[in-house]
């Protein structure tokens, strides 16, 4: 006897059936499931290609982007297993469903499961999660995906109008090092507690405290002996004093004033001759200059800095052209004179067989221009130095002394000597074609500086503060005490550790803990030229609009100018939500109203016995 098409198609659905209905196969999807969640953690989880090759090898990254291992939760296999184990709980609950008041508890919570699973699927498939960087006073009208950083549109703008971040007060601890023992450790920052350092002869005492320091040089003069003249020089006008400071002969021994076209020089002569020489000497200026070398070529030519100069390399085919000087890179555009020596660079065009090649080369930064922009002929370097003194002033002041007692101050205009003159301290001279006079208020033999430590004017110090937890620049004087006696110093916070005198003690003052209190956005929408709301976010207070939720992530450590948003849209969360809650309400109607109705039901049955029993007893009597 055959069986008809009908039935056999009857027998494979219930098959079927009794297979999604199983709790084996609930069990298998949940198995599965956790083992991608463990693949999930060992493997990295949205990164970009080339983090995987170098982590993994070429072939490895290539088959784990190909079974989507590189996303595993946002993959499809991984959402179809959520879907299947949604149609398992479905069908469970149909099958094992009985229409009966106790078994709401059952429905429920197996429903709310249903929609966590469902909300979760609408998550991955849809959601969205990216970020994007927004500098103070500009906008962004998209933002990064979390996986490849490609630019997603929002459809809408968000200003930052404003980014605040609040600081704890800084603390500071002080570290101890002992080299040979290898043994760090912080101690106490109490004033006048001595700390010994354990299983060693040091120790180390804090003498004071300043909350708020500052280091003070005075200049004092240590010995009758020229060994390091000085003059303490003043400029004044129409009787108000213009500058002043000091000009050590053998050091720092010139001032440059741009605004007057004018330098001025200390020199020293050893003897009267040299005196003479030097009194009577015309100005010659320092000129900045340009070395030119031929990388792979033993070919090198020095050129001083005159604009509009050509040079032709001898055994190139290169010519090379000072087109433009400048003290200040940055103020290249107002004249030489108005510029500080702050940045000096020359411009220079060369030309060869491919070309003209245009660049700017740098004194403090002679391989900048070859790092930042293209450049036609690699193998020519340029080096350009200018001297410290370099002027190009009009008129010359200088003053020269020598060891005899010989004092003359000389006037040079365009390098020509105008006069000479003897000086004494404390007078003023006229400096000739100005309104400028100057005058030699000090004179030490041997200059040096007297170093202090002070409270800082209009500093934090107060009775609040210890060396613990302060504002400001925070200094502490250290004794330290080892097997060559005592030494004290100053030590300030942010700077690097002070050591004892045989270099296997050292103590570190520096700040501890976290800095930063919180950080604030203050987020503006603005869509079709309107805007729509504002709002000041912090972590956990994000800004919502449209489904797409603002967070404050990050922001800028060093420059303090954008802030770091992380942008995500969750359209399934509101399915999860209503599964949770229904979660819940199954929970509480299993655990306690399940129990209290079937009481009920179990003392209506009984009531309903004893009634049976009374009316068969009347029955019998009668």
């Amino acid at each position: 006897m055959s069986v008809e098409p009908q039935q056999r198609k009857s027998k494979n659905d219930s098959k079927t059936w009794e297979i999604l209905c199983s709790v084996r196969l609930a069990v298998i999807i949940i198995v599965i499931m956790a083992v991608a969640c463990v693949i999930g953690t060992i493997i990295l989880q949205q990164k970009s290609p080339e983090e995987y090759v170098g982590r993994y090898g070429a072939g490895l990254a290539k088959f784990f982007a190909a079974i989507q291992f590189t996303d595993i939760f946002h993959s499809y296999w991984f959402s179809f297993l959520l879907v299947l184990l949604c149609v398992n709980l479905g069908c469970c609950t149909v099958k094992r469903w009985r229409n009966k008041v106790l078994m709401i508890g059952f429905l429920v919570t197996h429903i709310s499961i249903i929609l966590i699973l469902v909300g979760c699927v609408i998550d991955l498939l849809t959601g969205v999660k990216g970020g994007v960087n927004v500098y103070e006073g500009s906008s962004v009208d998209y933002y990064l995906t979390r996986a490849d950083y490609q630019k997603v549109p929002l459809g809408f703008q968000v200003f930052c109008d404003d980014f605040m971040i609040e600081k704890h007060p800084p603390k500071y601890k002080l570290i101890t090092y002992v080299k040979d023992k290898d043994k760090q450790k912080a101690v106490s920052l109490k004033v006048g507690k001595k700390i010994s350092i354990p299983g060693t002869n040091y120790a180390a005492t804090v003498k004071e405290f300043i909350a708020d320091a500052e280091v003070l040089h005075e200049p004092i003069n240590v010995s009758d002996e020229p060994k390091n003249p000085a003059l303490y020089i003043q400029f004044s006008a129409k009787g108000a004093v213009t500058a002043e400071g000091w000009l050590l002969a053998k050091d720092h021994n010139w001032y440059n004033d741009n605004q007057r076209n004018l330098k001025i020089d200390y020199v020293w002569a050893d003897n009267d001759e040299a005196h003479e020489r030097l009194a009577n000497a015309a100005a010659k200026s320092t000129k900045p200059k340009l070395e030119i070398s031929i990388e792979g070529k033993n070919i090198v030519k020095t050129v001083p800095v005159e604009e509009g100069q050509k040079v032709s390399i001898k055994g190139t085919d290169y010519t090379v052209e000072i087109k433009d000087f400048a003290l200040d890179y940055s103020k290249r555009l107002v004249p030489l004179s108005d510029q500080e020596p702050s940045n000096p660079a020359v411009l220079v065009e060369i030309s060869g067989p491919q070309g003209k090649d245009t660049r700017w080369s740098f004194s403090k930064y002679p391989d900048y221009q070859d790092k930042a922009h293209k450049t036609i002929y690699k193998d020519v370097k340029l080096l350009c130095t200018v001297p410290e003194d370099f002027s190009d002033a009009e008129h010359r002041v200088r003053l020269v002394q020598s060891r005899s007692g010989k004092k003359t101050i000389t006037y040079i205009k365009d390098g020509k000597v105008i006069s000479t003159d003897d000086w004494v301290l404390d007078q003023s001279y006229n400096i000739a074609d100005s309104d400028l006079e100057i005058r030699v208020v000090k004179y030490f033999p041997s200059h040096s500086l007297k170093k202090t430590v002070a409270k800082k004017t209009g500093g934090h110090e107060g009775h609040n503060h210890g060396p613990g937890e302060h504002h400001g620049n925070p200094a502490v004087f250290i004794e330290m005490e080892g097997p060559r006696g005592k030494f004290a110093d100053w030590v300030f916070a942010h700077t690097p550790p002070h050591w004892y005198p045989d270099n296997n003690f050292a103590v570190l003052y520096e700040k501890s803990g976290m800095e930063i209190k919180d950080y604030k956005s203050i987020l503006r929408v603005v869509e079709n030229g309107k805007t729509m709301m504002t709002k000041t976010i912090e972590v956990n207070s994000p800004l919502k609009y449209k489904g797409f939720v603002f967070y404050q992530s990050s922001y800028d450590p060093e420059g303090e100018r954008y802030t770091g948003l992380q942008v995500t849209k969750n359209p399934g969360l509101l399915v999860v939500y209503t599964g949770f809650i229904l979660l819940c309400l199954g929970i509480v109607f299993i655990f306690y109203v399940k129990p209290f109705l079937r009481k009920m039901f179990q003392k209506g049955k009984k009531i309903e016995e004893i009634y049976s029993e009374e009316e068969i007893l009347a029955e019998h009597i009668e």
